[in-house]
């Protein structure tokens, strides 16, 4: 059920953002076999993927290593393996004394339980993701994503900020609103922006959501440091 929950969240984001990207779409079914009778009576099972799978595939590469780093963070939370809020988040102690060395890069990935929020979040990095690696090259792309990790965590650590996750989404999108900043893209609620009013935009709502201002200060890191 847990496993079916987060394959229905993934899709559901990747799908939306797949139809956003206007890439040719090709319908898909659940994963199913089928015998195909070949030229000369020969046969072949012939397997559907199914959905989830499928969607992944058309992700590019760099995106599609985030979205699945998410998503396996996502699933052993809601597992109930392990409490995420004591084992994902920074904690320099544990993780120097301790070796607790995956915690830098939950910190970066784990973005929480399916949510509205969550949903947003993939979607964007979805979208936006894919539009700025298929500008710059995968090799590109990851380096950068690197990068922000890297200088996430340090701030991150030295500020006493458990997790950055959405400051690495946020980052990737004011990267890619610099492509063409002053283009009209629609943002939530059909409201219309500039570009390079989009990752602003996202503080924005996720200060609404959270209810809170200090909700703004990984969106504001990761914009800080995707400036060139």
């Amino acid at each position: 059920l847990i496993h079916m929950k987060i394959s229905v969240c993934v899709l559901i984001a990747v799908s939306a953002a797949s139809a956003a990207s206007a890439r040719p779409s090709r319908r898909v079914f659940p994963r199913t076999r089928r015998w195909v009778r070949l030229r000369g009576g020969a046969e072949e099972e012939e397997e559907k993927k199914n959905p989830v799978t499928a969607a992944l595939e058309r992700l590019s590469p760099g995106v599609r290593v985030h979205v699945l780093g998410v998503a396996a963070c996502t699933l052993l939370a809601m597992s109930g393996a392990v409490d995420p809020d004591a084992t994902f988040g920074l904690d320099n102690v544990r993780t120097l004394a301790r070796f607790q060395v995956w915690r830098p890069l939950t910190a970066a990935l784990y973005l929480g339980t399916p949510s509205m929020s969550w949903a947003t979040s993939i979607y964007l990095l979805v979208t936006y993701g894919q539009e700025l690696e298929s500008a710059v090259g995968t090799t590109a792309y990851l380096k950068f994503v690197v990068l922000q990790i890297v200088l996430l965590f340090v701030t991150a650590s030295a500020i006493g900020l458990p997790s950055f996750a959405h400051g690495l989404v946020t980052a990737v999108i004011y990267a890619c609103s610099r492509l063409e900043p002053f283009g009209d893209i629609v943002f939530q609620f059909g409201i219309k922006l500039k570009y390079w009013m989009l990752p602003y935009g996202l503080v924005v709502v996720e200060m609404l959501q959270k209810q809170s201002a200090l909700a703004a200060i990984p969106h504001v890191l990761g914009i800080l440091y995707a400036r060139p």
